[in-house]
C-alpha cells in the first residue's frame, strides 16, 4: 500500500516538474524562431506600440512602459522587466537595438542603468518592421494573463531578429545562445533560400560568413570550423579584440585596444591589466588608461623597446581579450516545441513564416477591398440614378422607410443602403462622384492585382523577397567583426620576469618576507614567540623550495611570491593549499648561482669546502650531482636527487610518506659525508650518508635511527671533522664534535648524550 502510493507520488512530481520544465522553456526562455522573441521582450514591444511609441513619436518614461507592461501582459517582476528593456535598448547587447533609450541605459564597464522614474523610451525604426501588419490578422493572438486583453503569439516580424539581434537564455534542461549576424549578409542568405529552397549551409555562407557582433572584434575560426557550428547548431567561437600600435615622440609607442570581445566588461578587463601590472608579471607593460568616449579607447603604456606582438600575446592569454562564444540554436519551432537547429533550419522556419505573415495580410486586403468595393458598387447605382434616388428619399417619411425603398429600387443589401444614406450633400457633387468612380477603378485593380499575387506562389515569395530588399536598404550596414585566422607569437613567459634578486626571510611561525635588498635577519622584528627559520637569496627567474612538516614540498617560481607589504610578512599558508596543522620546516633556493655560493640554511654548513665543491658540481651539472635528505620524527628518511624539485602547484607535491603522528623533523642538503641524528631522550648516532636509501619517489626510506620510546629531535650533516650543536629542553646547549662519536650502521640506538636532559633541537 505504501509503495503504490509513494509510486503515485513520484509520478505526480514527475508530471509537475515536467510541467513547470515546459512552462519555463515555452513562456520564459527560449526565443520563439519566428520573430526572435521570448514573450517579456514580445510583450514590452507589443505594449510600446499599443501606446503609439513608434520612432517618430516623443518618448515617455520607462516607468510608463513597465507599468503598461506588468499591469496588462506579464504580472511578473518589474526589476526583470526593466532589465530586458534595458538590455534592448544596449547598442553593446544588441546589434540593432529595438528600443530608443534617452538617459543613463548602463554601459559596457557594467555600470547598472538608472532606476526606470529617470529613463525615457520609443521604439526604434527598425522595430517598426517587427510590429508592422499586427491589425491585419497577419498573427494568432490569445488571451493575457487575466483574460480582458489579447496579446499576440508571435510578432509579424519582416525582420530575422533571430539571427541578427542574436539571443540567450537558460532554461530547464537546455539553454540557447544565439550570436548576432549582419543584416546585410542574412538577407541576402534569406533571398538565396528563396531562389533555391534546397541551399545548403555551405551555400547560406557565401553571404553569412560568421557571427557580427556589435563590438567588433575578430572571429579566429576556420570556415570549417564556423561551417560545423552552423550545421549542427552547436559550437563555438573564438572571439579577439582589436588595437593598433600607437607612435610617440621619441621613439616611444603605446598599445590602443579599441574593440574587445563580445559580452567581456572593459571596467573588469582593465582591472585585470591593472593587477598583472601591480604584480610585475609584465614589466615592459608600465601603465593601462581608459581614454574612451563614444569609442572604444584603451591605452598601454610600454617601455621603451618592448616587444609589442609579445607583451599582446602574454594579455591574449592570461586575460578576457580572447575570448569564447558558444553557440547554442535551441528556439521554439512554430509548434511551440523547443529544438536545436541548424542555419539552414533557422532561414527556412523565417521564411515559411514570412509567406504565412504575407498571405494572411493579402488574404486581409483582398477582404477590405472587397467589402469596399461592394460599398461604392452601392454608390455608383446611385449616383447613376441620383434624381430617382433623390425623389425616394424625400418622399419617404423616415429613414427606414428610405432604406426599405432604395434597397427595392435600386436592388441593394442592407449594407450599401446604409452607407448611401450616411453619405454627406457635399460628396453629391460632380467632383465627388468623379472620385468615387476613380477610387472603385483603382480598388478594382487593386483587388485584382492581390488575387493575382494569392494564386501563385511564385509571386507571393516575390513579395517576400521585396520586402527583405527594402528592410536590407534601409538598415543594412557593413560587417563590424573580422573573420581570420592569426597565429600568435611564440613567447617565452621568463621573458617578461625581470632578473633581478631577492631576498627571503622566513619565520619559526610560517612568516614569509621577500625584500629586494639585502637584510639582516637579526635586525628584523618578530611576532611575539616567533624567531627566524632561514633566509635565502634567489634569483627572480629561480625557483624557491618550501618544505613542510606533512611530508609535502612547493616549489614556485621567486617571482611568483609577492613582496612584503608589512612588518611582520606573509604567512605562507595563504600562498599554498596548506592542510590543517601543516606547517614549513624548511626552506632552499633552487638558484645554482646560491646553491653553488652556499646559503643559509638551518642544517647546512656553508664553510665547509667539500660543500662548496658539492655545490659547484651542482651548479654546473645543473641539479644533476645535488641531493637532499629528509627525516621523520619517526626515524626514517632517505635522500633524493634535488632534480626532483621540480615546479608544482599550490596543492604541492608529496615527498615523504608519513604514517600516524609522524612528521618531517628536517630537511637538509647534503654537504658532507657523515650525519649526526639525535633523539628527544638523550641518544646520538653518525652514520655514513651513503648508508641513507636514495629514492627518487615519495616514500619513507629506511630506519637511520631506533628510536625506543622517544622522537627524533633532529639532525646534521657534514664531514667526519664537523661538529653540531644541540640544544637541551632547560635553555642551555652543547657542542657535539663527529669525530667523537664512534660511527655505526644505520638503525642503531647510538650513545647516551644526554642522561637527565631532554634534547629539543639540533643545529
Amino acid at each position: 500500500m505504501n509503495g503504490e502510493k509513494e509510486s503515485d507520488l513520484q509520478l505526480e512530481l514527475e508530471n509537475r516538474f515536467l510541467t513547470y520544465a515546459l512552462s519555463t522553456i515555452v513562456s520564459r526562455s527560449l526565443p520563439d524562431v519566428r520573430d526572435g522573441l521570448k514573450p517579456i521582450h514580445r510583450r514590452i514591444l507589443f505594449a510600446m506600440g499599443s501606446i503609439g511609441l513608434n520612432a517618430a513619436a516623443k518618448p515617455v518614461k520607462s516607468a510608463k512602459i513597465i507599468g503598461e507592461v506588468l499591469g496588462k501582459y506579464h504580472p511578473h517582476g518589474d526589476a526583470s522587466t526593466y532589465e530586458s528593456m534595458v538590455r534592448m535598448a544596449q547598442d553593446f547587447s544588441m546589434r540593432y537595438p529595438l528600443v530608443d533609450g534617452k538617459g543613463n541605459f548602463g554601459s559596457i564597464d557594467g555600470d547598472a542603468p538608472a532606476a526606470y522614474r529617470y529613463t525615457e523610451g520609443k521604439l526604434t525604426p527598425i522595430t517598426s518592421y517587427i510590429l508592422n501588419d499586427l491589425k491585419k490578422n497577419t498573427v494568432e493572438f490569445r488571451a493575457n494573463y487575466d483574460n480582458t486583453l489579447k496579446e499576440p503569439v508571435v510578432l509579424p516580424s519582416r525582420v530575422p531578429n533571430l539571427l541578427i539581434n542574436g539571443s540567450s537564455g537558460i532554461a530547464v534542461g537546455m539553454a540557447c545562445s544565439f550570436p548576432s549576424h549582419n543584416l546585410s549578409e542574412v538577407m541576402a542568405a534569406l533571398i538565396t533560400m528563396i531562389k533555391d529552397p534546397d541551399a545548403t549551409v555551405t551555400q547560406l555562407m557565401k553571404h553569412i560568413k560568421g557571427p557580427d557582433f556589435s563590438g567588433g572584434g575578430i572571429i579566429l575560426n576556420s570556415k570549417a570550423e564556423i561551417r560545423s557550428a552552423y550545421e549542427q547548431g552547436l559550437g563555438a567561437v573564438k572571439i579577439r579584440g582589436e588595437w593598433k600600435i600607437e607612435q610617440l615622440p621619441r621613439g616611444k609607442q603605446q598599445i590602443i585596444i579599441y574593440s574587445i570581445p563580445y559580452g567581456v566588461n572593459k571596467a573588469r578587463l582593465i582591472e585585470k591589466i591593472a593587477e598583472i601590472i601591480i604584480a610585475k608579471k609584465l614589466p615592459p607593460l608600465i601603465d593601462v588608461r581608459d581614454e574612451s568616449d563614444e569609442k572604444m579607447r584603451v591605452v598601454l603604456e610600454l617601455k621603451s623597446g618592448t616587444n609589442t606582438e609579445k607583451i599582446m600575446t602574454y594579455l591574449l592569454r592570461h586575460t578576457e581579450l580572447e575570448n569564447n562564444f558558444q553557440l547554442n540554436f535551441n528556439c521554439l519551432k512554430p509548434t511551440g516545441e523547443p529544438a536545436r537547429l541548424s542555419l539552414k533550419e533557422i532561414c527556412r522556419n523565417f521564411l515559411d513564416f514570412r509567406k504565412a505573415v504575407v498571405t494572411r495580410r493579402l488574404e486581409y486586403e483582398l477582404a477590405i477591398l472587397v467589402k469596399r468595393l461592394h460599398i461604392l458598387d452601392g454608390f455608383v447605382a446611385i449616383f447613376s440614378q441620383l434624381d430617382k434616388a433623390l425623389k425616394i428619399i424625400r418622399s419617404s417619411k423616415s429613414k427606414q422607410e428610405a432604406h426599405d425603398q432604395l434597397k427595392k429600387g435600386f436592388k441593394l443589401d442592407d449594407e450599401q443602403v446604409s452607407a448611401v444614406l450616411e453619405i454627406p450633400l457635399y460628396r453629391l457633387v460632380a467632383m465627388e462622384v468623379e472620385k468615387i468612380l476613380a477610387e472603385q477603378k483603382e480598388k478594382s485593380k487593386e483587388k485584382k492585382q492581390i488575387r493575382t499575387t494569392l494564386s501563385s506562389d511564385k509571386k507571393i515569395w516575390t513579395v517576400v523577397q521585396k520586402e527583405l530588399y527594402e528592410i536590407d536598404e534601409k538598415f543594412g550596414d557593413k560587417r563590424r567583426t573580422k573573420i581570420k585566422t592569426i597565429e600568435l607569437v611564440e613567447y617565452n613567459a621568463e621573458d617578461f620576469i625581470e632578473h633581478e634578486d631577492a631576498y627571503l626571510v622566513l619565520s619559526k611561525n610560517g612568516w614569509l618576507r621577500k625584500f629586494k635588498t639585502v637584510v639582516v635577519p637579526s635586525t628584523l622584528k618578530y611576532k611575539e614567540n616567533d624567531s627566524l627559520l632561514a633566509t635565502v637569496k634567489a634569483n627572480t627567474r629561480e625557483f624557491v623550495a618550501f618544505f613542510t612538516s606533512r611530508g609535502m614540498v612547493y616549489v614556485f617560481k621567486l617571482y611568483n611570491l609577492p613582496y612584503t607589504r608589512t612588518g611582520f610578512g606573509e604567512p605562507v599558508q595563504n600562498l599554498f593549499k596548506f592542510s590543517d596543522g601543516e606547517k614549513v620546516i624548511s626552506m632552499l633556493s633552487l638558484d645554482p648561482a646560491e646553491l653553488a655560493a652556499g646559503q643559509i640554511s638551518p642544517a647546512g654548513d656553508s664553510s665547509n669546502k667539500s660543500s662548496r665543491q658539492t655545490r659547484l658540481s651542482f651548479a654546473s651539472e645543473n641539479k644533476g650531482g645535488l641531493e637532499g635528505m629528509v627525516i621523520g620524527s619517526s626515524g626514517y628518511g632517505f635522500r633524493f636527487p634535488l632534480s626532483n624539485l621540480i615546479e608544482t602547484t599550490r596543492s604541492g607535491r608529496k615527498l615523504m610518506t608519513l604514517k600516524g603522528n609522524d612528521k618531517i623533523v628536517g630537511f637538509s642538503l647534503i654537504t658532507g659525508d657523515h650525519l649526526f641524528m639525535a633523539s628527544v631522550n638523550g641518544k646520538g648516532i653518525v652514520i655514513q650518508v651513503e648508508q641513507v636509501s636514495l629514492l627518487t619517489g615519495a616514500g619513507m626510506g629506511s630506519r637511520l635511527i631506533k628510536l625506543i620510546n622517544s622522537s627524533l629531535a633532529g639532525f646534521k650533516i657534514a664531514n667526519k671533522n664537523g661538529h653540531s650543536t644541540i640544544n637541551f629542553d632547560d635553555g642551555k646547549t652543547k657542542k657535539i664534535n663527529f669525530k667523537d662519536i664512534r660511527v655505526t650502521n644505520r638503525g642503531g640506538q647510538g650513545i647516551i648524550i644526554s642522561k637527565r636532559k631532554k634534547i629539543t633541537a639540533v643545529e
